[in-house]
């Protein structure tokens, strides 16, 4: 089966070092993995039973860094972007019902991540989408909204980062409610995330489509590839 990407040739150069792991790494995987279930978190379970896990996390991140390769580092970053949305809306909760509700939920620079102040927005535009041009990480990062792709239970490490970004991608495209393919309409409908970020699978694919049929499971895949298929974004919720 043809891989969604793959970057395994793709390294940093001189750029990389000795990995310099986070302490706190196992407290926030213990986190994904008892308090998300189904992508769905449990804010005011996390938040009841220690609300210090996510922030111990957040201070870990400080640090400025040194990885291994590329891997490392993007796994980095995606962990730290989500850690952040997490860290953000438990610490909020239960006063919000939308992060988004929160002012200037992606522009402030509130955290301090890798030796420098960030805000969601220059972490994700500035450092994963620029540096690593590698559109499945759309599938893994996440805003803390139902039409967002689930937060996965396990935190992104280096080396299984290529088959984990390759297994939630095609879990992702292959999901009703992130993709659906209507063979007889010859329409798409895909998740309004995806619109978002278009530019980023024509620059690396050619289009969206080229993208999906390297994911797609038959029939559906053989179906796209026989005729050309309008697309609908979904709302966004």
């Amino acid at each position: 089966m043809t891989a969604c990407h793959n970057r395994a040739a793709e390294t940093t150069g001189g750029r990389a070092a000795q990995v310099q792991p986070a302490p706190a790494d196992a407290a926030y995987a213990s986190v994904l993995r008892d308090w998300v279930k189904n992508g769905r978190v449990d804010y005011e379970g996390l938040k009841a039973e220690s609300a210090q896990t996510p922030k111990a996390y957040m201070r870990s991140l400080a640090e400025p860094r040194r990885f291994a390769d590329q891997d490392a580092e993007l796994a980095f970053w995606l962990n730290a972007y989500n850690a952040c949305v997490l860290s953000r809306v438990v610490a909020r909760h239960p006063r919000i019902s939308r992060a988004m509700d929160v002012a200037d939920f992606l522009k402030v620079k509130r955290w301090k991540v890798a030796g420098e102040l960030r805000s969601l927005d220059r972490m994700e535009n500035e450092i994963i989408r620029s540096r690593f041009k590698d559109p499945r990480i759309h599938f893994v990062l996440v805003c803390a909204a139902r039409s967002c792709p689930p937060l996965q239970p396990r935190r992104m490490t280096g080396p299984s980062l290529e088959a984990d970004l390759d297994r939630i991608t095609r879990a992702m495209v292959n999901d009703a409610r992130h993709v659906q393919l209507d063979a007889k309409a010859k329409r798409l409908r895909l998740a309004r995330y995806m619109s978002w970020c278009r530019q980023d699978f024509v620059e690396k694919y050619g289009s969206l489509e080229a993208f999906l049929l390297r994911c797609l499971a038959e029939p559906a895949r053989r179906q796209l590839e026989a005729a050309k298929h309008s697309i609908e974004f979904t709302e966004y919720d």
